[in-house]
């Protein structure tokens, strides 16, 4: 059944992680297609027609969790032009009639042209202009900007976050790891090793101040977007002694 809905064209993975699945499905879309869906859904499970189409995913009440912190963080955000347009929290009665409403899943506003990491690995050999480039930082820097305003770590601050619109227009999403900066944890930052900046065998624990690092992983992000290339290569295993050796020689961690 579920191998046949996505098949017919009725469901659509877009995204999966050990956490959460972002998708689409038909039911969405005025002509019955995952892939006219104007808008995604993300959640720790795939529903469709109010059950888990794809079978069990993530723990109904842990989801409910997850699912609900993430939907306060961009409710604190509100409409901005650099940060993805958060649309509606899906509530249901999971546990069987009569049960207190679940959230299963957030419905967010959908890119069709996908992440800016992608295009950028996609199209490493002929980049767009600089001028094109320089556009692109700045408006993923003045979304970081709006985050840090309303008082938000991002924690998974990366380009694999930031969704390409027309006309090069980026926007950021993913909050998942957010959190308020007196509320975020103190030992661990969540963005991908290549943007942590050296401190411990495990790159995502250090005692680096947590705005630092957010500032650390950011500059990281505005290099990538300017360099046209992802940090230490798309395909590399990071270590801790990579990025200290970079940053010791100042050279480029290409």
């Amino acid at each position: 059944m579920a191998s046949k809905l996505i098949r017919d064209g009725k469901i659509q993975i877009l995204g999966q992680t050990v956490n959460s699945v972002v998708y689409v499905v038909g039911s969405d879309s005025h002509t019955g297609l995952a892939k006219d869906s104007p808008s995604v859904l993300k959640g720790g499970s795939v529903w469709y027609e109010g059950k888990e189409a794809l079978g069990p995913g993530k723990d109904i009440a842990e989801s409910d969790k997850y699912i609900r912190k993430e939907a306060s963080i961009y409710q604190t955000l509100g409409q901005h032009d650099h940060i993805l347009s958060y649309i509606s929290l899906e509530t249901g009665a999971l546990d069987g009639p009569g049960s207190k409403p679940k959230a299963w899943a957030l419905r967010l506003e959908r890119s069709h042209i996908g992440s800016l990491r992608d295009k950028i690995v996609n199209t490493s050999t002929n980049p767009p202009s600089r001028s094109v480039r320089l556009r692109l930082a700045y408006q993923f820097s003045k979304g970081v900007a709006h985050l840090h305003q309303n008082k938000i770590i991002w924690g998974d601050l990366s380009t694999r976050n930031a969704l390409l619109f027309d006309e090069w227009h980026v926007k950021l999403g993913d909050f998942a790891d957010s959190d308020g900066v007196d509320a975020y944890p103190r030992d661990w930052y969540g963005c991908e090793d290549r943007y942590c900046p050296p401190g411990s065998d495990n790159p995502q624990r250090h005692n680096i101040e947590t705005m630092k690092r957010e500032l650390f992983a950011l500059g990281s992000a505005i290099y990538e977007v300017l360099e046209w290339t992802v940090p230490y290569g798309f395909s590399t295993e990071i270590s801790d002694d990579m990025v200290v050796t970079v940053a010791a020689k100042w050279t480029r961690p290409s």
